[in-house]
């Protein structure tokens, strides 16, 4: 039986991902254990292989889909129905076992004026658990021969955008593993990674949290609670929101206290 282009590149790719796990394997082991003679590890290899295998086509694919949705054509388009199909998803229970269950989706239908000023009526993009309204407009991008319609909202461009955000830190990953195997010097990608972390990412994500939880809180007190939460919910995310807000303050405020320690050293 013949394989398929893509069989013939998932092969094809999954050899060239493994072999420079090996040989980055064997480095990273060299230069950890120097005069050792010791093999290279299984486990060294185990993780960058998955690095590799994470990073390379998910960058592919993002790249792919943020260009589209920067490129091709824009409609307006109409909600007209939409289907629904349970999904599984993965979470851990009361005794920390990863189990498995089935979340119900809800995928929107569109309708909008094609390139050839046909009317054409796809699936959206875009999967949630909340129940499409009709007669709501979407912007959608599409291109003839798209089997779907590319949902452009805030929804999807921030699902990009965040898988690009752990790409970027999939990425570093990887080149701290490559710098570190060719045997750089590591105190210049160790202050990288510190201030990625406490000066991008912490804050970052933490006022993110912040935004979601007041914004779900100001949902409810101010906008007449259209989502139909119970106020229980409300009362935590406002308690949540005021509890993030120092961390955000000492997060975003610069420290002073280091420069006038270093000056007070130099004077003596």
């Amino acid at each position: 039986m013949a394989l398929t282009s893509a069989g013939q590149i998932l092969l094809a790719s999954t050899a060239a991902f493994l072999g420079a796990a090996v040989w980055l394997g064997r480095r990273v082991s060299q230069r950890m254990r120097p005069g050792t003679g010791t093999g290279t590890s299984v486990l060294l290899v185990v993780i960058i292989f998955a690095l590799i295998a994470l990073f390379v086509p998910f960058s592919y694919w993002t790249g792919q889909a943020l260009y589209s949705l920067a490129t091709k054509p824009r409609y307006s388009a109409t909600v007209v129905g939409y289907t629904s199909e349970y999904r599984d998803y993965q979470e851990k229970d009361s005794r920390d076992r990863t189990v498995t269950r089935q979340r119900l989706m809800h995928t929107a239908q569109v309708r909008f004026v094609g390139p050839d000023g046909e009317p054409l009526e796809l699936p959206s993009s875009v999967a949630s658990t909340e129940v499409p309204v009709e007669g709501v407009q979407l912007r959608v991008v599409y291109a003839p021969g798209d089997r779907v319609a590319a949902e452009l909202s805030a929804r999807s461009v921030g699902l990009w955008l965040g898988a690009s955000v752990m790409l970027f830190i999939l990425g570093c990953c990887l080149w701290a593993t490559v710098w570190y195997a060719l045997g750089h010097p590591m105190k210049g990608v160790q202050a990288f990674g510190m201030a990625l972390l406490f000066r991008f990412l912490l804050p970052g994500i933490t006022l993110l949290m912040a935004l979601a939880l007041g914004y779900s809180a100001l949902k409810y007190f101010a906008f007449g609670n259209p989502d139909d939460h119970p106020l229980w919910v409300a009362c935590l995310c406002t308690v949540f929101t005021l509890a993030l807000l120092p961390l955000l303050v000492m997060l975003f405020t610069p420290d002073k206290a280091r420069p006038r320690a270093g000056r007070s050293s130099a004077q003596r």
